[in-house]
């Protein structure tokens, strides 16, 4: 469902439109991911390589420790290869005229995202749903990095009204954010929260690669604290060949 006349100039709808988009976009990646930051898991012991093939609900991670192997929705069990399936065959969803989503069904597999590897940072990078919401964009430019082509906004996420924090940024998991931010940490752990400084950064820079909806590089714009991650993606859709 990727397609054939994306926007050559894409806004902030299109932007969001793609970052629903990632489970009907690609069903195997073979990448290499890097990641800086608030305790990111591979900031000191480099890049992983990684094998994800979402009709087996499963990935394949090599770390500089060995070959790591997740199965299933995060915390929910073993997922059998045709129970994952069912969640991305298109059921319920709805698409706009050049492919990309309109809406998302509800479905408990959507929500909880691809195999976990080490936090819910990796099943956001892949499904970055949680920039539809409560993020404000700009500076939307249609861009190529690493060879691919991708959509780059500047994001900014917001601090909700209200006991619920309603409107404001909700991330998949408070705990382990995409966009580590004083909005984040106020959703999870209210506005006492004794981590909430002024080093903490406010605003993104996102590139998304357009064939996936993955992101391919999150670079935070201000403070000294924030996430930073790239991907790289190899292959896609091809057959997979992951390490034993």
């Amino acid at each position: 469902m990727t397609g054939t006349s994306l926007p050559p100039a894409p806004d902030a709808a299109d932007f969001r439109a793609l970052a629903a988009g990632s489970p009907w976009r690609f069903t195997t990646v073979h990448l290499t991911h890097r990641r800086q930051g608030s305790g990111g898991a591979t900031a000191e012991g480099g890049p992983v390589e990684a094998w994800l093939d979402r009709a087996r609900h499963r990935v394949v991670v090599r770390t500089a420790e060995g070959v790591e192997v997740a199965e299933g929705a995060p915390y929910g069990g073993a997922v059998s290869g045709a129970d994952a399936g069912l969640s991305r065959s298109g059921a319920g969803v709805v698409l706009r005229p050049d492919g990309l989503v309109a809406r998302r069904p509800e479905d408990w597999h959507l929500d909880h995202g691809d195999p976990m590897w080490r936090d819910y940072r990796w099943t956001a990078m892949l499904d970055p749903v949680e920039l539809c919401h409560g993020v404000q964009l700009s500076d939307v430019t249609a861009t190529v990095l690493r060879g691919r082509a991708t959509w780059a906004a500047t994001c900014r996420p917001l601090v909700g009204d209200g006991e619920d924090w309603a409107g404001g940024y909700v991330p998949r998991c408070g705990c382990c954010p995409l966009l580590d931010s004083p909005a984040a940490r106020i959703y999870e752990y209210g506005p006492e929260d004794p981590t909430l400084t002024d080093s903490l950064a406010t605003v993104y820079r996102v590139h998304l690669d357009v064939a996936t909806g993955i992101v391919v590089d999150l670079t935070p714009l201000d403070g000294t604290e924030g996430v930073s991650l790239t991907n790289e993606l190899h292959d896609v859709d091809d057959l997979l060949v992951p390490p034993q």
